[in-house]
Parts: C-alpha cells; structure tokens; sequence
C-alpha cells in the first residue's frame, strides 16, 4: 500500500514538471511577416495570444502592406490601420523611456464598437543585412 502512495506521488509530481514546461504559444509567421512588413523593422514576438482566428490568419497576410494606413504619429506613440469590411487591424509602436527597442502590439476589432483585442507583441529591431 504504501508503494502504491509512493508511486501515485512520483506520477504525480511528474504530470505537474510535464505541465509547467510546456512551450508557450507561438506567434503565427503570417502576424510576424505583416508587422515586419508594415514597419520594415525585424519583429520578435514575446507575447502570443489566442485571438488570433482562422479569419485573421488568412486575412492579414493577403492584403498588402500598401493597405496599411501611413504612420500617425502621438506622442511616444505610432500607429497603422487596415479596414477589412467591419473588421479593422491596428498596429501600435509605442517607445518606452525605459527601453531602447519600440514595443509593437496588433490588435483587432472585430466591429467599429467593439473592444480591442489583442493578437501579439513583442519588440521591433532594426533589420540585419543577411548578405554579409
């Protein structure tokens, strides 16, 4: 009986180190292409997060980066539209005093009223010749 406790608590212990390093959502390589498009700048996502839809993911990579809205400058803030019919795609890149590298966040509106929600984040880098 007691090999029994003991068994169970090592499988149990084990479930849980299983479940705390599972790998973290990744960003799609359809978000990463439309924000390093639309900004020229390399796009290293940290933050993932599932409101990304099927929708969205065949959406924003067709359309081109000519869609997008020129930069609108506010304050240490810049930001880029795209309207899709009622759906509407906002790229915020905001610079922190704190921080060297701008922080870009997409966001979605599902229609004109609703809340925004967001799809990734992560930290804009200047580009890198690859050919040297």
């Amino acid at each position: 009986m007691k090999q029994l406790q003991i068994l169970v608590m090592i499988l149990l212990m084990g479930a849980s180190a299983v479940a705390q390093t599972k790998p973290a959502a990744t960003t799609p390589p359809a978000v990463v292409s439309v924000v390093e498009g639309v900004t020229g700048k390399d796009f290293q996502p940290d933050t993932s997060f599932a409101t990304l839809t099927k929708e969205d993911a065949t959406l924003l990579p067709k359309e081109p980066v000519a869609n997008w809205s020129l930069a609108q400058e506010s304050g240490q803030m810049m930001y880029y539209n795209l309207v899709i019919g009622t759906r509407s795609y906002q790229l915020l890149v905001t610079r922190s005093a704190k921080s060297a590298v701008p922080t870009a966040t997409l966001l979605r509106y599902t229609t004109p009223q609703s809340k925004p929600e967001t799809i990734a984040r992560g930290t804009l880098r200047p580009k890198e010749d690859k050919g040297k």
